[in-house]
């Protein structure tokens, strides 16, 4: 996505002046606006003026950064001002310089408060409660459109007590997003960052998102708002129709804000959640380990929405064929017939390390003529497939077939 929009940008750029020089050469002044507000929303607002800006061969100018940086001139030529929380377009609307208009103020899109962390995740953290533990370094900004995010955060718990752990990591407060980044940077020994998940975007080679679970997640939203120089520009308001269409919606989400309903229907079931699944022997006919991929796209789906993986219990029940691929490479050498190593050996391992317990029917492993012995170490040998799956599902799990 990022990469397609960035280039996305740059083309419809050059068409902004290319349509702009149009009316100029025509002898009419060519029409334009001019957009204020914050960096967070900045890249997808940047994208939709660009788009809209072509198609109405207008020029739009947008000025973003930290709010201190552009207030003043905005008060003197400003079309339109966006803001990335409602309590900060207040604070524009109580702006007398900025006349916004306060029938115009429009919300567009929301996203969630995430953690992002160094790539590898040294510390482990898979979840909001995680960063109570003593000892780590956290960075929150108390500024722009983040004022508070780590106090309504760790307020979920309802427990003073939890602030008091959490304020106690607390090693870096930026005063803006911008800086934030920045110093993410500089201070490798910075453990994670609480934040918005745009934020991501620009350092994905340098931060992992975690999702954090639907009882410490919070929801701040963008507007977008006409000053009064603005209201007497037709096309400004078109604009801001644009905004909200699919088109203005589809920029948006690439950048990581959510449509509308996107987290319309929640799941229900949030913890405990347990499952078996079972991988029969005509797993990999096409050459793929499709049952191991399938284990792990399904607690990647959780964990995307905000259900960590310490939340998902997977039993995974290999068999027929599919046993061959939990054998440990002295095994699979032995039941192939073949040296080498277990070519599925390492997806195994990473299912383990996630918490996924993996079970193979015994009866399957007498008919190859193989034993616990020859398994992945961590891999269960269960005496039957069938009434394994049978007793888990009277215990609650849910049956999955792969």
């Amino acid at each position: 996505m990022f990469p397609r929009y960035a280039c996305r940008t740059h083309c419809l750029t050059f068409a902004v002046i290319t349509f702009a020089l149009t009316p100029a050469l025509r002898g009419d002044p060519p029409e334009s606006m001019k957009l204020y507000g914050p960096s967070g929303p900045s890249p997808a607002i940047h994208d939709a003026a660009t788009a809209f800006g072509a198609r109405h061969q207008i020029t739009i100018d947008v000025h973003s950064g930290p709010v201190d940086s552009w207030i003043a001139k905005a008060g003197d030529d400003a079309d339109l001002i966006y803001a990335s929380a409602g309590y900060m377009m207040t604070r524009f609307e109580r702006t007398e310089s900025l006349k916004i208009d306060p029938a115009s103020v429009t919300p567009l899109y929301m996203r969630p408060s995430v953690i992002l962390v160094r790539p590898d995740n040294p510390r482990g953290i898979r979840d909001f409660p995680d960063l109570l533990q003593p000892g780590l370094r956290i960075m929150v900004v108390e500024g722009s459109g983040q004022t508070a995010l780590w106090e309504d955060m760790a307020g979920r718990f309802a427990d003073v007590r939890a602030l008091r752990e959490l304020r106690a990591n607390i090693s870096v407060s930026a005063e803006t997003s911008d800086d934030a980044m920045k110093l993410w940077r500089q201070h490798r020994d910075l453990d994670a960052w609480i934040t918005w998940n745009i934020w991501y975007m620009p350092l994905r080679d340098e931060a992992k998102l975690i999702p954090v679970s639907a009882d410490y997640r919070v929801y701040r939203h963008c507007s977008v708002a006409l000053t009064q120089r603005g209201a007497e520009k037709p096309v400004a308001r078109e604009f801001i129709n644009f905004l909200t269409s699919p088109e203005g919606q589809e920029i948006f989400t690439s950048w990581g804000w959510m449509s509308p309903g996107e987290e319309g229907s929640p799941l229900v079931v949030r913890r405990d959640i347990c499952a078996v699944c079972r991988v029969d022997g005509n797993d990999g006919n096409d050459g793929q380990p499709n049952g191991l991929l399938r284990i792990r796209e399904l607690l990647k789906e959780y964990e995307a929405i905000g259900v960590p993986p310490s939340e998902v219990h997977l039993t995974a029940v290999f068999d027929g064929d599919s046993v061959r691929r939990l054998l440990s490479d002295a095994g699979y050498a032995k039941a192939t017939k073949t040296p080498g190593a277990n070519p599925d050996g390492s997806a195994v391992r990473e299912l383990l390390d996630m918490g996924v317990q993996i079970e193979v029917c015994g009866k399957s492993l007498e008919k190859l003529g193989l034993s616990k012995a020859d398994l992945i170490p961590g891999v269960k040998a269960i005496a039957s497939a069938y009434p394994r799956i049978i007793d888990l599902q009277g215990q609650g799990y849910a049956y999955v077939g792969f």
